[in-house]
């Protein structure tokens, strides 16, 4: 007996390129594929090669999860054709795939019944990972369309992804100024370009083996950090700043973490 189709999608652009390609379930349980148009819903369905193309919402009536995949521009015009269309979303998940927007979008829906959630794949795991945003049972449906063998969905409540996003932004562009200033230090120091390189990418890798076995609550000393600070601005003031203010920075988080954690636990 053929298994009942579950899941409807809203879809646009290249699909081809979105983590929803790579959905282990969605061939078995993806029905009704609406876009635009009806060519562009046959062309997506082709490419996820799971679906069908639909002209309407008719069939979205029976379906118990609604994906939305369509890049960010199109989202508001998307999702009000969505809202206006004649839909009962008491039961009914509605999920946004994107890395950057969250349930937060969808919120029309949740005050007409559905449970909202946002998936996205997480960097760095080669397809492995996946972050799922939401309320619980979207969390779940989301889950069960994702996970398979070692492909797993880390689940978050609902309105938390800015953290998580805030999380991708101190290991992307927070870490790369810091590997900038770094790298300036070196090259004031007359270090070789290749050697510099050798020296930074051993040193993240102490620091962060330091991290996970020291836990968040101990900062790594800085030694001698006023003559530094002296050294750099003589040559380079804002070098000099960017390295104090961060050094003190980093003190004051550790130490609201301690504080934190003592009131915690007393």
């Amino acid at each position: 007996m053929k298994k009942a189709k579950s899941v409807a999608l809203i879809g646009a652009g290249k699909l081809t390129d979105s983590p929803l390609s790579r959905f282990y379930w969605l061939s078995d349980r993806l029905g009704p594929v609406k876009s635009s148009s009806f060519r562009l819903a046959s062309r997506i369905a082709n490419q996820l090669r799971a679906g069908h193309p639909v002209k309407d919402f008719e069939e979205f009536h029976s379906m118990e999860l609604i994906l939305v995949c369509v890049p960010e521009p199109m989202l508001p015009e998307v999702l009000g054709e969505l809202a206006a269309a004649p839909i009962d979303f008491n039961g009914k998940a509605v999920v946004l795939s994107s890395l950057w927007l969250d349930s937060s979008e969808l919120r029309e829906f949740s005050a007409r019944g559905a449970a909202v959630g946002s998936i996205c794949l997480i960097p760095g795991f080669d397809d492995l990972r996946y972050l799922v945003e939401g309320d619980r049972p979207a969390v779940l449906r989301a889950r069960r369309l994702v996970e398979h063998r070692d492909r797993r969905a880390v689940p978050i409540e609902r309105s938390f992804k800015p953290f998580y996003l805030a999380a991708l932004t101190c290991t992307g562009s927070v870490l790369f100024s810091v590997l900038m200033a770094a790298g300036e230090a070196l090259r004031l120091a007359g270090v070789p370009p290749a050697d510099s390189s050798n020296i930074l990418e051993k040193q993240v890798i102490r620091t962060l083996r330091s991290f996970a076995r020291s836990g968040r609550n101990t900062l790594p000393a800085s030694h001698e950090l006023s003559r530094q600070v002296r050294a750099l601005a003589a040559t380079d003031p804002n070098l000099a700043h960017y390295m104090e203010q961060s050094t003190r920075l980093a003190e004051r988080l550790v130490e609201n973490r301690k504080l934190s954690s003592a009131a915690t636990s007393s």
